[in-house]
């Protein structure tokens, strides 16, 4: 699978669905990774959604950087993420530790603004 450098980490990720739909990136929780979502991904991508899936920071085949993590941290990484594949607007969706995320991911793009 890809794989991104960002924020001083390295991300896997995975885009399932067509090119040229809308992305929805699917955030997951603590102590899983993006298989996580197997099951949702084939009925968004027959929708029409580009499904980007990844492993947050110390998950799954992504990088493992020692050193205290926080919701900000992962935040930034997801920012990074979307600014890596050149993403504009997305939309997104995240459970447990991935809805955390999403939402300061929200407010760090509020308060950018």
């Amino acid at each position: 699978m890809p794989q991104a450098g960002v924020n001083g980490t390295t991300l896997n990720y995975r885009f399932d669905g067509p090119e040229g739909g809308d992305v929805i990136m699917l955030s997951n929780s603590l102590a899983s990774d993006l298989a996580m979502w197997d099951l949702q991904f084939p009925p968004l991508s027959k929708a029409g959604f580009r499904v980007l899936r990844y492993d947050g920071r110390g998950h799954g085949r992504s990088a493992v950087p020692s050193g205290r993590y926080s919701i900000e941290m992962f935040a930034s990484d997801t920012i990074g993420l979307a600014d890596f594949l050149g993403l504009g607007k997305f939309h997104f969706c995240g459970l447990s530790l991935g809805g955390m995320v999403g939402q300061m991911v929200g407010a760090l793009e509020f308060l950018a603004s």
